[in-house]
């Protein structure tokens, strides 16, 4: 497991954590002791790590030094499926036997013991890796966002950040599926990938050109709908444009999670102007709709109608590393641990 050494100070760095080695417990009445095989890492897991030495987290810090890293508090919802993939290996849980594949836990280490309740199965015949992804819960987050809170119209103009990211490139390909012109922004190699694969429209390259004159270059016209992953400048950018009746959509703030002091955000006095729409959500609330989105994107992925990579690492000694590289923007595609399969 990955226990915290000391509290990340800006950019978390490997000497933050430690890899320990303790007993596996034995799972309790009604528990199920898996063997996780893949992790899902995410740049919100920044905000449960321990406040900087000097003062609050402004974006959160709930953990301790000395805890396991886990990826967040529990959701107020039975919904949540976990950041893990895995194997039960013995189970005292009426729903669960030895073999079944599982979704579900939160600690960084590579066996669980968890309620049964909390557990969720993977379809027979599933990709693991889709589960922490394109199917899973940053799949969903991207329906959810462009299908109920963007509403995209036909003719509109998308645009996304982190468009090379595990819920930036469904959202994309999901608008421009809607009839709407997309424009990505994300860095280098990824700023290719989603024009030349994915099929957005066009893509900044952040590192290449400001972000300002990017968009002033791309969308001439302004922005029917911002997708916000990333917070900061970007978002000031892409406010700055919307057009009269725009939404603003408030999915993540990756941009942000490593600052010190809270970002001041854009004035409100073009929102009343402009009639923009301001909207943030939390996926945690909608896991009516969970089987719904499997149904649609499934099809579409099946059809090939939908394409989506993933960043694998080696072992649970690379997930800090892992982490850092997402919040500075080097991963390409979802960022997944690959905890190997021996028991």
């Amino acid at each position: 497991m990955v226990r915290i050494r000391r509290a990340p100070d800006g950019l978390p760095a490997p000497d933050d954590f430690e890899l320990v080695t303790e007993p596996i417990p034995e799972p309790g009445d009604g528990e199920v002791l898996f063997r996780a095989r893949y992790m899902s890492v995410d740049p919100a897991m920044r905000r449960y790590l321990p406040a900087p030495a000097g003062g609050p987290h402004p974006l959160g810090g709930t953990a301790a030094v000395g805890d396991v890293v886990i990826a967040g508090p529990p959701p107020p919802t039975s919904g949540y499926t976990g950041g893990f993939v895995g194997e039960v290996l013995a189970s005292r849980h009426p729903a669960w036997r030895a073999g079944d594949l599982v979704q579900g836990g939160s600690r960084w280490q590579t066996h669980h013991v968890v309620p049964g309740d909390s557990l969720v199965a993977v379809p027979e015949g599933g990709e693991l890796l889709h589960e922490l992804g394109v199917l899973g819960q940053p799949g969903f987050v991207a329906w959810w966002g462009v299908r109920h809170v963007a509403a995209v119209k036909s003719g509109e103009t998308f645009v996304v950040s982190a468009a090379g990211g595990a819920i930036g490139m469904v959202a994309g390909q999901l608008a421009r599926a809607a009839g709407a012109r997309v424009v990505g922004i994300a860095s280098g190699e990824k700023a290719r990938y989603v024009t030349e694969v994915l099929g957005f429209d066009a893509c900044v390259d952040r590192h290449v050109e400001p972000v300002a004159d990017a968009l002033d270059r791309l969308c001439p016209d302004g922005i029917d709908i911002y997708f916000d992953n990333v917070g900061a400048d970007t978002a000031r950018a892409c406010f700055d444009r919307l057009r009269d009746f725009g939404r603003y959509v408030v999915c993540g703030m990756a941009g942000e999670y490593n600052a010190r002091e809270a970002e001041t955000g854009p004035p409100l006095r073009p929102v009343l102007r402009k009639r923009l729409r301001v909207e943030g959500y939390v996926i945690y609330d909608h896991y009516d709709e969970f089987p719904a989105f499997r149904s649609e994107v499934g099809a579409l992925l099946a059809a090939g109608d939908l394409r989506y990579r993933y960043d694998v690492r080696p072992d649970l000694a690379s997930a800090p590393d892992a982490l850092a590289r997402l919040l500075q923007g080097r991963n390409e595609g979802k960022v997944v641990v690959d905890l190997g399969a021996d028991a």
